[in-house]
């Protein structure tokens, strides 16, 4: 079991950085040169401080001057070194994490519309925010602050055993019991790191029903218990951040006394190698000054491990994330391109749930092309997911599904976005920016729409922002913004699911006004119970539980 946790260690690891392509190689290079630059520094400078203690405790000075001139310049070509390569890893550290979170965000657009049904929004936010940026530290710090650890410990150890093998054998004895003690951290970090990306997640799920229900909740004789549930689970994710917090304080001063007694045993060490005549005084400046180096960039391999676990436990969510069924496994209905075929052909089409029940069964209808269609029957007996089935949003268990063109579709509760309304209207044109699309065109469209008289009384007119979710407008005003962005798609099918039946009966007036307007010029299929709705249908279609 222990192997297998490995694995998916490795597996997510070698996976996040599989990611990166063809720039994977200029990635790790970057780090390696960085690295070995600013080690090469460090090693200038210890060379440094030999030759000018060797020329004080000997008196001999002839050629110091050479040596120390030559490490100097060395020093200053490593530190460029290091400059320029650290800006080359910085550039593909940042692509690296905007690519990531453009795999998850694009990752989102192809699942099925059943994933959205069956998972909390909230989950997904948790994802795309806080998983994906834990997940996209490893390429901006994580992996190369524990890669340049271990690089330069071993850059560090090659003089140190240059100038006296025993003594840092001796101090090398010391350091590994501080990076036994860290990597046992290890992982107490990593469960840590997954019990709070999982309490982050359910924290944002309680939010966000928190907010998208701000006035039920407002009304609710249990808001009280709804705000415990909050509290509770911002209590979780308290704790887990605090233990967290606690290995990290735990590894730091474990750090810290390590660094003290090293640095104390080194002084002991010194003092018995000089007197034995194991070292000189200049090797032994030297080794101090390379230890120094060498215990920080030791203690960073603790250090950062455990932190590396605790974001490739973010990014094995991610991983799994993306291995979730796409919507495109699966057929769409077929578009039909015979222009003397139906417009929308259904035939025996039967189709269930994830949970079994069975909502279609045997379905079969023709819809003729100009025609205006409503589709009726008592509620649960499948109205609104046969317009799932028809959008592609769900596939039939059985049967065929076929479509003579787009559809533009208008829900009973449609969604705009906290944009302007001509920008509302303009996301309807098919390949085209909103910015692209004419006044002109968003006004036609509002005026078939029914849309444009209430548009001009607003303040701004069709600049006027509409807030969340369209929020600062009336249902009736939602709802024609909606036809009026789906009369701008230009599609031969119109599909409105219910479009009337949250509405007062003037809303109701002006929508089915709007409807009749746009059904001269479509075909029009209506989701609908309200008779004066169905009255201005050529056709009735009544779905029956058989």
């Amino acid at each position: 079991m222990e192997s297998m946790k490995t694995d998916n260690k490795t597996g997510s690891l070698i996976w996040i950085l599989s990611l990166l392509g063809n720039r994977l190689p200029l990635y790790l290079g970057a780090i390696v040169i960085s690295t070995l630059g600013l080690a090469g520094s460090g090693i200038a400078n210890a060379l440094i401080v030999k030759q000018i203690i060797t020329a004080a405790q000997t008196g001999q000075i002839s050629g110091v001057y050479l040596a120390v001139w030559g490490s100097f310049l060395l020093f200053i070509l490593c530190q460029m070194t290091w400059r320029f390569s650290i800006v080359r890893y910085n550039t593909e550290a940042a692509k690296g994490g905007a690519s990531l979170g453009k795999l998850v965000f694009s990752k989102a657009l192809r699942l099925p519309y059943s994933y959205y049904e069956e998972h909390h929004s909230g989950d997904f936010m948790s994802k795309l925010i806080f998983d994906t940026e834990r997940a996209g530290d490893i390429y901006t710090s994580r992996l190369r602050r524990l890669a340049a650890a271990f690089l330069s410990s071993i850059a560090f150890l090659i003089p140190m055993f240059y100038y006296s093998a025993p003594l840092t054998l001796c101090l090398l004895a010391g350091s590994m019991l501080a990076l036994a003690f860290n990597s046992a951290l290890a992982g107490p970090m990593k469960r840590a790191g997954s019990a709070l990306s999982q309490n982050v997640a359910s924290l944002t799920e309680k939010l966000t029903n928190f907010l998208s229900g701000m006035e039920i909740v407002k009304l609710l004789p249990a808001k009280a218990e709804l705000l415990e549930d909050y509290r509770q689970a911002n209590a979780q994710v308290y704790q887990s951040q605090q233990k967290s917090n606690r290995c990290t304080a735990l590894s730091e001063g474990a750090n810290n006394f390590f660094d003290l007694t090293g640095a104390l045993a080194f002084l002991g060490l010194g003092v018995w190698f000089i007197s034995r005549g194991l070292v000189t005084l200049g090797g032994l400046a030297a080794v101090y000054t390379l230890y120094g180096y060498f215990r920080y960039h030791l203690l960073d391999i603790g250090k950062y491990f455990p932190q590396m676990m605790h974001c490739v436990a973010n990014a094995e969510r991610l991983r799994e994330f993306l291995r979730q069924e796409e919507a495109g496994l699966k057929p769409e209905p077929t578009r039909n391109t015979d222009p003397s075929a139906p417009a929308v052909s259904v035939e025996h089409v039967s189709f269930s749930y994830s949970n079994g029940r069975k909502i279609l069964r045997d379905v079969s209808l023709q819809i003729q092309k100009g025609t205006c269609v409503a589709i009726t029957g008592e509620s649960g007996y499948g109205k609104s997911t046969l317009a799932k089935l028809l959008l592609g949003f769900y596939h039939p268990d059985s049967g065929n599904i076929r479509v003579n063109g787009s559809i533009a579709y208008v829900p009973q509760e449609p969604y705009l976005y906290q944009l302007s309304i001509a920008e509302n209207i303009a996301l309807g044109k098919k390949g085209v920016c909103p910015g692209e699309v004419s006044l002109e065109e968003i006004i036609e469209a509002a005026r078939t729409a029914n849309a444009h008289d209430f548009i001009m009384k607003l303040p701004e007119g069709y600049d006027t922002i509409v807030g969340e979710r369209g929020n600062t407008l009336s249902g009736g005003e939602r709802q024609r913004i909606a036809i009026a962005r789906a009369v701008l798609m230009g599609a031969p099918i119109l599909l409105l699911d219910e479009a009337t039946s949250a509405l007062d009966s003037e809303s109701e007036r002006l929508v089915n006004e709007a409807i009749r307007r746009v059904s001269q010029n479509c075909t029009t299929i209506m989701i609908a119970h309200r008779e004066s709705t169905i009255a201005m249908a050529d056709r009735i279609i009544c779905l029956k539980n058989t």
